[in-house]
């Protein structure tokens, strides 16, 4: 299966890759499976460039820096679901805004 990498999330076009830090070498991921401690996701969206650590949580795959939050459910107990993340923008007061994507075909 091959990384998705275009959304649509609220409207706009989302670009993505990922990318595993293992000794440095920055690999880019094809499959959200090979994913390993120390990648980190670019994303391109809104006029916004962010690039989010790996930040591994029970029941999704999740990249934060504690302002943003991109996350994948899990289909089942091993299948990700990778056409619909959800991109959190992580307000200071403890509240949230989710901006729902789409794959974009």
């Amino acid at each position: 299966m091959t990384l998705h990498t275009n959304f649509i999330c609220d409207n706009e076009n989302l670009v993505l890759s990922i990318r595993n830090n293992l000794n440095g070498d920055f690999a880019a991921l094809e499959n959200i499976s090979d994913i390993k401690p120390g990648a980190f996701i670019n994303i391109s969206w809104n006029n916004k460039k962010l690039m989010l650590p790996y930040s591994p949580r029970v029941g999704f795959v999740s990249f934060s820096d504690k302002k943003w939050d991109f996350r994948y459910k899990f289909k089942d107990s091993i299948k990700i679901n990778e056409e619909e993340p959800l991109l959190y923008e992580l307000l200071s007061n403890g509240k949230y805004i989710a901006h729902e994507c789409i794959l974009n075909n």
